[in-house]
């Protein structure tokens, strides 16, 4: 389960007490008169919501957003099958160009398209982490790692719990990742700074038995991390596998009769259209190159391409079998670009965290106070009334697809006002 919006934003956002939210907490930081702790799972603790909970509903939220506004609040990498697009009469096309003589468009399900490809991920190194006190309220509530690096852009870089901390032995991706953090590159050197409480080692929120964990042990290696993995974070669009190509074109096997048999013979030996002669099973693939004809719209054309190692030149193909490809995979980034800090943008970020929290089925903290924020956003202002308050609400909000709390009501008004809708000019 990922997020592009970091669950760190979302309690920001939301007003929660950063250590508690975190399952932090000790004698100099105790909980304020009542339960106002989160914890990870709602196994340990079933009458209020966890930090899993509230992740599904981050979730919940940015996939409500990407299906009524035609594009992710942020980019994400997308691998996606689409049928090939066919002739309005039914006929066949001899290679791939459209009636314009341009490569045939595919229209996909996202705008705001970034790169064709694979994310690609290059370890850096493995720095040691350094806790620091900078505000001087006796904790020591920030951290700092050093890399020696090339990269001069910090949206290249990424941080991920070590690989020794990843539960299961897991690969480093988007469920290790930690943000927010700030980067600076001076000197072939980047800093990097983040606040403690998101270095919790993931082990520690796995316990049966331990609840809250210290924020100030001695030493502070018992409950944060000593090292992490600072990886280079790009687009790989010159995979030339199926497996790692910006596209694969699929071919279905065909019957071994038709006017077809002219162009490669239907002969019981013939392997065209996909390996063994004419199994019904079979498919061919091919590694296609994919170009961005439109970004804003999600517009791309993908075409049966080969890589020649000598010279590093990508060069078209043409098609060895008399039949139009069945469908295409493409895979590409895609979503509205990030803020400067290297998060989702406003007003997408606080729009998803309004909307998880009306998407949240429960509170989360045992006192009012320490809810403020998410009731509000959580209140169902259908009502009419409730004890001496009245409410109102028009109808058209009323009657919004997404439901009737007022988060909900926000993220409807906000998705009507910046949809992007597509459409055939006749």
């Amino acid at each position: 389960m990922t997020n592009l919006l970091p669950l760190e934003t979302w309690r920001n956002i939301m007003g929660y007490h950063p250590y508690h939210f975190w399952q932090l907490m000790n004698s100099a930081i105790p909980l304020n008169g009542c339960d106002d702790m989160v914890r990870s799972y709602p196994w340990r603790s079933a009458d209020m919501a966890s930090r899993q909970d509230v992740r599904f509903a981050i979730e919940s939220a940015e996939n409500i957003l990407t299906q009524y506004l035609n594009y992710s609040p942020a980019p994400r990498y997308v691998e996606q099958t689409y049928q090939w697009p066919a002739m309005f009469d039914g006929s066949e096309r001899w290679g791939a160009a459209g009636s314009d003589w341009r490569w045939l468009t595919i229209q996909t399900d996202e705008g705001y398209i970034q790169a064709a490809g694979v994310e690609q991920l290059t370890l850096l190194g493995t720095p040691i982490v350094a806790y620091t006190d900078p505000d001087g309220d006796g904790l020591d509530d920030t951290w700092t790692i050093t890399q020696a690096t090339s990269i001069t852009d910090t949206s290249q870089i990424a941080v991920y719990f070590a690989a020794a901390d990843r539960l299961n032995s897991a690969a480093a991706g988007d469920q290790w990742r930690i943000l927010p953090i700030t980067i600076t590159i001076s000197g072939g050197v980047a800093t990097i700074r983040g606040r403690t409480w998101q270095l919790v080692k993931p082990i520690l929120y796995e316990g049966f038995v331990s609840d809250a964990l210290d924020p100030d042990p001695t030493p502070i290696t018992t409950t944060f991390v000593t090292t992490l993995d600072v990886y280079q974070r790009t687009t790989n669009g010159n995979g030339l596998t199926i497996l790692d190509s910006q596209g694969v074109i699929t071919w279905e096997t065909r019957p071994s009769h038709g006017w077809w048999c002219c162009c490669t013979g239907c002969s019981s030996t013939s392997t065209a259209y996909g390996g063994s002669p004419f199994d019904p099973a079979a498919v061919a693939q091919a590694v296609a190159r994919v170009g961005i004809r439109d970004k804003r719209h999600g517009l791309l054309t993908p075409a049966d391409a080969s890589y020649d190692s000598t010279t590093g030149i990508w060069s078209s193909l043409d098609w060895t079998v008399c039949a139009q490809p069945d469908r295409v995979t493409l895979r590409y980034l895609a979503g509205f670009p990030l803020a400067a800090d290297g998060i989702m943008a406003e007003p997408y970020r606080t729009v998803v965290a309004r909307l998880a929290a009306a998407e949240l089925g429960r509170t989360i903290c045992g006192c009012d106070y320490a809810n403020r924020e998410l009731y509000r956003w959580q209140f169902d202002i259908s009502q009419t009334a409730r004890g001496d308050e009245l409410f109102g609400i028009s109808p058209e909000n009323l009657n919004n697809p997404l439901g009737t709390r007022r988060g909900h009501v926000q993220a409807w008004r906000f998705i009507q006002d910046q949809q992007q809708l597509t459409g055939i000019l006749a």
